[in-house]
């Protein structure tokens, strides 16, 4: 496993007589990343979503699983950018850079904010005013089921579809992960986790999603069989549901006693494992989980 999936882990471990951030940069898929970045502080071109899957916005999701915090100047930056796509109620927009002004008639869709949110708290930002800022605004737009509602692209203000979207209310406990010191112990965070734990390892159909419970992904999608699973036995506790999502990991375990990642999103900020070969990130993953549910 590379040495930032240890630190990750919390072994402590660091480089001889260097910094745990010397330590990263040293990283040669952090230092790629780190390059890449232009001087305005995003990746990819000027929108915050796009292009799919190698944006500001996901390769964010790699840094703060890398570890990084904002003691990189980098991270700084990247921030600043990710910032001015925040509107001034806290929803985060797609594309159109927003400044902290005024929203469009058009809402963004609810789990870019949530990612938004729960990437910057982990490279740390949780104490952040903006990040608040865009809990309460999820808060504020959440279902009595404990879902929230979405039409896929930007919808007219005030949507409200048939049913709630379970890769929104993953995103939201993965934001609750993320921010423990503004959602641990929070009525919508059980109430999201109850909604997403009846359909755990289901049939989302129906859901505004694709069918991704059975997938060790990486980098991850928002409904993830090791991380929700993780997030739910945090909040419900180990229910039938989820301990046959701790079946399901421990049937993918290598004969080494690593994970391989099932697949990837298209054009990841970073190249792929290949299938089948053991993977430092889903093998962190699936550790967290086991450990969570002992």
């Amino acid at each position: 496993m590379r040495h930032a999936a240890r630190l990750r882990l919390g072994d402590g471990n660091r480089p001889p007589g260097g910094t745990i951030q010397e330590g990263l940069r040293a990283d040669p898929e952090v230092a790629v990343l780190l390059s890449a970045q232009r001087r305005d502080g995003g990746w990819a071109g000027p929108s915050f979503y796009a292009p799919k899957h190698r944006s500001t916005l996901h390769t964010l999701a790699v840094l703060a699983e890398f570890g990084l915090d904002r003691s990189f100047p980098e991270i700084e930056r990247a921030a600043d950018f990710a910032f001015a796509f925040q509107a001034a109620n806290g929803e985060f927009y797609q594309h159109r850079r927003v400044e902290g002004g005024r929203p469009s008639t058009l809402a963004p869709v609810p789990c870019v904010t949530a990612r938004a949110a729960a990437y910057l708290a982990g490279l740390g930002f949780g104490g952040d005013a903006r990040v608040a800022k865009a809990i309460q605004y999820l808060l504020s737009i959440q279902r009595q089921d404990g879902s929230w509602s979405c039409g896929d692209k930007a919808m007219p203000r005030g949507y409200v579809s048939e049913k709630g979207c379970l890769g929104m209310t993953c995103c939201f406990l993965a934001l609750a992960d993320a921010a423990p010191a503004l959602l641990r112990g929070h009525p919508a965070t059980r109430s999201a986790a109850l909604f997403a734990e009846r359909l755990y390892l289901r049939d989302p159909r129906g859901f505004h999603v694709g069918n991704t419970w059975a997938r060790l992904a990486h980098p991850s999608f928002p409904m993830d069989l090791a991380d929700t699973g993780r997030h739910l036995v945090t909040i419900v506790g180990l229910t039938p549901r989820v301990r046959e999502g701790v079946e399901l990991c421990l049937q993918k375990r290598r004969p080494d006693g690593l994970w391989a990642a099932d697949g990837h999103p298209y054009r990841p900020p970073l190249p792929p494992t290949r299938r089948g070969e053991p993977n430092a990130w889903v093998t962190l993953r699936v550790a967290r989980f086991l450990k969570a549910a002992r």
